[in-house]
């Protein structure tokens, strides 16, 4: 049982944790943070006693976590549970400590300024391309930035999603009176920077549905930050993110995302790392994924089926932070509606976990996931195969060699707009 001599109640209540999951075992082999618990508390040393676990027990334990936070749902001690047992939220905690008492590394620092980098990534798109595919390039920045040399990195764009569409539209002013629904749009770093076609697609497609579209600018979501144990930095860009798009929110927007994890990181961690205020949660409660909000034109009778082509079987991939959501799948409920369209459903984590697989003591295990994953799309023999999350697409991309697309890029095609 926890040790009441301990100081530090993180301490405290880690043992606390420890000592539940070791008499439950629900979680063995669903990620190595578990593999790694468990073979210690079954040491000849410990046998149980989670009174007799190292010091480092812990830190050794959150190595092997990429957030993914799907261990949440499948824990039957989550909260609203008395035990209140928030096993990602432990991890987080862990790596806030030990950030504090190392310092963030240059690997931390470089992952975490995602729109500084998408700004320069963008900006000399030609040159930062040709040194990601450059192996001697890789492996300095492995030397020097500690990302690995063989994680797979997305390109940049030439242009940005705003760059690219800013110059053939305006977008709407908002307006007190007008449809029944409203979108600001949340263009993610990645769609702004390096997959500017799947903001696009979402554009187009809620222009097709004739709903009015604002798109406020781009900013990062902050999950970066959250990944390296930067509380403070993370919760300076949530209120950045809040004061862009909460005014819109009042005058009636909904706030809708492509990328599961910004949308996530909208909707549930600004509420616990940000700062748990009335205005967060206000944003949070107008935050939506996009087929989810989709889902609801269905519902209301307003999504539109003159669909032109189909893109044929399947294999999806749901993002881990869609599932944490309990929202269902809505892009496969969606592509669904798709004349001659089967969705085959792959859940299963594609051992990315935003910046935590491209770092180099992490790749062989993201990238071990990576390839069971793909091995289980394979199995389901799709046409195509697309997911929700990009950086996901893209590690299965690596895994095996085929392209994946994201379920927007496919409903626009679809469409034929």
């Amino acid at each position: 049982m926890p040790d009441d001599n301990l100081t530090d109640p993180l301490d405290k209540e880690w043992l606390r944790v420890a000592d539940i999951c070791n008499g439950c075992r629900r979680c063995f082999h669903l990620c190595p943070s578990f593999d790694t618990l468990f073979g210690l508390l079954d040491s000849p040393d410990v046998d149980g006693d989670v009174g007799r676990l190292g010091d480092d027990t812990l830190s050794r334990t959150e190595d092997g976590c990429n957030y993914c936070k799907l261990c949440f749902n499948h824990c039957p001690y989550s909260p609203p549970h008395d035990y209140h047992l928030d096993f990602p939220d432990m991890m987080i905690r862990s790596r806030v400590r030990r950030k504090g008492s190392t310092g963030f590394s240059r690997t931390d620092k470089l992952l975490s300024r995602t729109d500084w980098t998408g700004r320069m990534g963008t900006r000399f798109a030609g040159t930062v391309n040709a040194a990601i595919r450059n192996p001697l390039l890789r492996r300095l920045g492995r030397l020097v930035a500690g990302i690995d040399e063989r994680a797979p990195i997305l390109p940049y764009a030439h242009e940005t999603f705003l760059e690219r569409v800013g110059k053939s539209r305006r977008f709407p002013e908002s307006k007190e009176e007008g449809p029944a629904y409203r979108v600001a749009l949340f263009v993610t770093c990645l769609g702004n920077y390096q997959k500017p076609e799947i903001p696009e697609a979402v554009l187009r497609i809620l222009e097709h549905h004739n709903i009015p579209v604002v798109v406020p600018g781009a900013l990062c979501c902050g999950m970066p930050h959250l990944d390296a144990g930067d509380v403070e930095g993370f919760r300076l860009q949530a209120a950045k993110v809040k004061d862009l798009y909460l005014p819109l929110v009042r005058k009636g927007y909904r706030v809708v995302v492509p990328v599961p994890t910004c949308q996530l990181t909208l909707r549930k961690e600004f509420l616990q790392y940000g700062g748990e205020t009335a205005e967060f949660r206000e944003l949070a409660e107008n935050t939506w994924d996009f087929f989810h909000f989709l889902e609801r034109l269905r519902r209301d009778g307003l999504f539109r089926t003159d669909f032109k082509t189909s893109p044929g079987t399947i294999s999806y991939h749901v993002a881990c932070h869609l599932r944490d959501q309990n929202i269902g799948t809505p892009a496969r409920e969606i592509l669904g509606q798709i004349p001659g369209t089967g969705v085959r459903p792959v859940e299963l984590c594609s051992g990315h976990g935003g910046t935590w697989g491209m770092k180099s003591q992490h790749y062989p295990l993201a990238r071990k996931k990576a390839e069971k994953t793909a091995s289980a799309l394979q199995e389901n023999d799709g046409e195509v195969w697309a997911s929700d999350c990009p950086l996901a697409g893209k590690a299965l991309e690596a895994a095996s060699g085929k392209p994946v697309e994201h379920p927007a890029v496919l409903l626009r095609k679809a469409y034929g707009i």
